[in-house]
């Protein structure tokens, strides 16, 4: 008996089907400028550093000075002139003849080598009566030597306080130039 063979046959693969073909131009035609059409473009002018920061908070039995980093505060000693100093007042004073009085508002005055500053809110009575604190910033200029401030405090009883070390007011020493570190010096808050 003979052998029968079959043949099985697989079509044939065909081509893959060519893409056309177009040339993608190497570079692309300029789009007109505004300057072009004599509008005026705006440029981007050098962007200032940014300031150190500082922040100076005044509690009751405390002091506490630190510099702002990224991500968070360091503990510092001395500001730099040239910086942004930030103040908050977390003091509770009460008048001896009005122990009950509360605080109805608390503000900053300074002065910069002997010049007065504007006056700054530290805290002021909100719509509920409620006392709303915020930080005062006073951008110190690069030839700045020597801040002077104290705080004047109003109650609720129309009695006026103030926080300026018995009269003498408070200072603060500058650092003249950039600071190394986070850390440099000690700060002085009496007058020598």
């Amino acid at each position: 008996m003979a052998k029968k063979t079959t043949s099985t046959t697989t079509p044939a693969k065909s081509a893959p089907t060519p893409r056309p073909t177009t040339k993608r131009p190497t570079k692309k035609a300029a789009a007109p400028t505004l300057q072009a059409e004599g509008i005026p473009v705006p440029t981007l002018a050098p962007v200032a550093p940014a300031r150190d920061e500082y922040v100076l908070q005044l509690g009751s039995g405390f002091s506490l000075l630190t510099r702002r980093v990224g991500g968070g505060a360091v503990t510092a000693s001395r500001v730099p002139a040239g910086a942004v100093l930030e103040v908050s007042y977390w003091k509770e004073p009460s008048h001896p003849a009005q122990p009950t009085a509360r605080l109805s508002s608390i503000l900053l005055h300074a002065r910069l080598d002997g010049v007065a500053l504007p006056t700054l809110t530290l805290a002021s009575l909100d719509a509920h009566g409620r006392l709303v604190r915020t930080a005062g910033r006073v951008e110190l200029p690069e030839s700045a030597k020597l801040l002077e401030y104290w705080f004047e405090l109003d109650t609720d009883a129309g009695e006026k306080l103030w926080d300026s070390n018995w009269g003498h007011n408070h200072w603060l020493e500058l650092a003249s130039g950039v600071l190394p570190g986070a850390d440099a010096a000690a700060v002085s808050l009496e007058k020598n």
